[in-house]
C-alpha cells in the first residue's frame, strides 16, 4: 500500500491577538500496510490543554499503529475501544499516582477531542470523541455541535463518565481528511484542502493552513484608509491527510 500523508496545525487569528497557545494537534503515521491520521482539540477552558490534545494524538496514533501491524482489523470497534482505553491509562498515569486522579487536573491539561481514522488493506475506519469532521473521498461527516458546547473528551474516561464513541467503516478509502472543529470557519470546504501539493510538499500543507490565519492589511488610496481583510480562520484548526495510491 503506497500511500502519502500529511498532517499540520495552526493557531486561529482570534487566539493569536489574544496571545493564545496553539491548542490542536494533527499526527500522521504510516507502516507496513497502515496509514493512520489523528487531530485533537483541546478544551479552551482548560489552562495547558494543549499538552493533552499534543500527547493523546501522538500515543493513539502510536498505540493504534501497534494494534493494526499486528493483525487487527482496522474495521473491528473493539480495536479502537482498546486503544482508547490503552491512551485513558497513560493520560491517568502521567498526571496520578495509586490510581488517584485529581478532576482539576484532568480539566487542566488532558480535556481533548479527537478524530481518528486509519486505511489498510482490510479497508478503513473513523472514530471519534467530540467535536470535529472528516471527509472519506467524496463522502464527509460534520461531528457535533453539542448541547451547551460540551462535547465528550476521552479523558473523561478517567473520571468514570465515559461516552460513546462515533465509529464509521468503509470498504475501502483512498483519501481521507480529519479536521478539528475550526473547520466550520471554513464552512466545512473540504475542497480547501485538496491540492495534491499538500500533501507531496513537506510543508504544503502547514504554510496553506498559515495563509488561512492570516489576515491582509492594504492602502485603499482612493478612500485614504487602511482596508483590513480579517482571515479566514479565526478558530485554531488541526488538519491530517491520508492518499493511497
Amino acid at each position: 500500500m503506497n500511500t502519502n500523508a500529511a498532517a499540520a496545525s495552526v493557531i486561529g487569528a482570534r487566539h493569536q491577538r489574544a496571545g493564545r497557545n496553539g491548542q490542536d494537534a494533527a499526527v500522521v503515521v504510516t507502516g507496513e500496510g497502515v496509514a493512520i491520521a489523528v487531530v485533537c482539540d483541546g478544551c479552551s477552558s482548560g489552562a495547558s490543554s494543549e499538552v493533552g490534545a499534543r500527547l493523546g494524538a501522538m500515543v493513539f496514533a502510536q498505540k493504534l499503529r501497534g494494534r493494526l501491524e499486528a493483525g487487527e482489523c482496522v474495521r473491528e470497534r473493539s480495536v479502537w475501544e482498546a486503544t482508547r482505553a490503552e491512551v485513558a491509562s497513560l493520560l491517568a498515569a502521567a498526571i496520578g499516582t495509586n490510581k488517584i486522579i485529581d478532576a482539576q487536573d484532568v480539566h487542566d491539561h488532558l480535556l481533548f477531542t479527537i478524530v481518528a481514522a486509519a486505511i489498510t488493506h482490510e479497508g478503513a475506519a473513523v472514530w471519534a470523541l467530540g467535536d470535529g469532521a472528516y471527509a472519506v473521498d467524496a463522502h464527509t461527516c460534520v461531528l457535533g455541535p453539542f448541547t451547551n458546547n460540551e462535547p465528550p473528551y476521552l479523558a473523561y474516561d478517567l473520571l468514570g463518565t465515559a461516552a460513546t464513541a462515533h465509529f464509521e467503516v468503509f470498504d475501502r478509502a483512498t483519501r481521507i481528511i480529519v479536521a478539528t472543529d475550526g473547520i466550520e470557519d471554513l464552512e466545512r470546504d473540504f475542497g480547501v484542502f485538496a491540492a495534491p501539493e499538500l500533501v507531496a510538499h513537506p510543508d504544503g500543507l502547514r504554510r496553506r493552513l498559515s495563509q488561512l490565519a492570516r489576515g491582509d492589511d492594504h492602502i485603499d488610496w482612493r478612500e485614504q484608509r487602511v482596508a483590513r481583510t480579517p482571515a479566514l480562520l479565526q478558530d485554531d484548526l488541526a488538519i491530517a491527510i491520508l492518499e493511497v495510491q
